[in-house]
């Protein structure tokens, strides 16, 4: 492991690292190198980038050494789009609204749910039981109906699938004359 640059961001809080590996190493594999020679804890290590050359028995490793734990996690946070921040705050909450509610009266709750899922079961026993008892008709007509594929009009087609139909159909009605 031979260091390429190691620069300091005070800014940000971090060490930038990029060192060069002589085998291929995996993430967990470059974190536990890095940690052993600057003598940081794997927690504070933030591996981003591996990188070989096709043929190379050289491998380019790039890594932030945060100056603690809270710091790489403000750092990833802010490089999560606004969509993923979103579905971990919805995630945050369901899991603390789900902690709430085992809080709450667990042996109450216990008694409840043990008599609900009898009547969830009746419900899905007579739902399963309605699809079986259709008549015989529309069970057919439902076979039919995905049997038969769907044409589109003339004008949504490309011109020469459409002359190819039209061909056929023509062959077709000549046959039966």
């Amino acid at each position: 492991m031979e260091i390429i640059k190691d620069s300091n961001n005070t800014l940000l809080k971090r060490q930038e690292l990029i060192f060069e590996a002589d085998n291929n190493v995996s993430f967990d594999e470059a974190k536990k190198q890095i940690a052993n020679k600057t003598k940081k804890s794997e927690e504070v290590i933030d591996v981003y980038n591996v990188k070989g050359g096709f043929g190379n028995q050289k491998f380019i490793v790039k890594a932030n050494i945060y100056n603690s734990k809270e710091d790489l996690e403000i750092m990833k946070n802010m490089e999560l789009s606004k969509k993923q921040k979103k579905e971990k705050e919805e995630a945050q909450a369901k899991s603390e609204e789900e902690a709430k509610t085992a809080t709450e009266t667990p042996s109450e709750e216990t008694t409840e749910n043990a008599e609900q899922p009898s009547e969830t079961n009746e419900e899905s026993t007579t739902a399963e039981e309605k699809p079986d008892t259709a008549p015989v008709e529309e069970r057919e007509s439902e076979k039919v109906a995905e049997e038969k594929p769907v044409e589109a009009p003339m004008e949504d087609r490309p011109e020469e699938e459409s002359k190819a139909i039209k061909e056929e159909e023509q062959k077709e009605e000549e046959s039966k004359e």
